[in-house]
């Protein structure tokens, strides 16, 4: 067992994320590293890693998002599949962040995750097992193609609901998979408010013109 490892089980999520963001010294973190660091705990903690660069407010940078949806289309799939370990292909597993950004996500959620680890617990569902993994996978699938969409302001809530059920399958909590499950049809839902707003606004300007 790592030490990564094993402070995700003695502490949680936020323990292993800053245990990975003090402990790396390549010049790259790799999500080949974060599969290697997190061994039985990949699932999870991987799509929250993936998901974590998208719920922080940022500038809008085009297609930042695509890589990001891609791994959790991945993982989401394995999931589907019934996979127990994430399996990536190796140009998924050689994308990879600057430490020192890494570090600093880690930094700016660290409270948020410390503050969910507090009701997060063991609690057993039909979602955190079986078929009920599947219908997970298969919401995972669907919810990193809304993320990947170039749509101003819709990619950190989507963000939010894949960290909600990162943190349930790392937990093994039914009762935050089926709220990430919630807020994932109510981030598409907006997303797609978004949409019909901004071509109802292109159709409005191009009228005028």
């Amino acid at each position: 067992m790592t030490e990564t490892e094993a402070g995700a089980r003695r502490g949680g999520t936020a323990a292993a994320l800053r245990g990975l963001a003090e402990e790396h010294r390549a010049a790259r973190i790799s999500i080949a590293d974060l599969l290697s660091a997190l061994g039985d705990q990949g699932f999870g903690l991987l799509l929250l890693a993936l998901a974590l660069p998208n719920a922080v407010p940022g500038p809008l940078i085009p297609g930042f998002s695509v890589p990001f949806a891609l791994g959790i289309a991945a993982l989401g799939l394995q999931l589907a599949l019934g996979l127990h370990t994430p399996r990536l292909p190796r140009r998924l597993q050689r994308l990879s962040m600057d430490p020192a950004r890494f570090h600093r996500l880690v930094d700016r959620t660290e409270p948020l995750l410390l503050r969910l680890e507090r009701w997060l617990r063991p609690r057993p569902s039909p979602l955190t097992d079986g078929p009920g993994e599947r219908i997970v996978g298969i919401a995972l699938v669907a919810l990193s193609a809304v993320l990947a969409l170039p749509v101003p302001f819709g990619n950190m809530p989507v963000a939010l609901s894949v960290m909600l059920i990162a943190l349930g399958q790392l937990e093994g909590d039914g009762v935050a998979l089926l709220l990430g499950l919630v807020a994932g049809l109510a981030a598409a839902l907006w997303n797609l408010v978004l949409i019909l707003a901004g071509a109802e606004l292109l159709r409005a300007v191009t009228q005028l013109l």
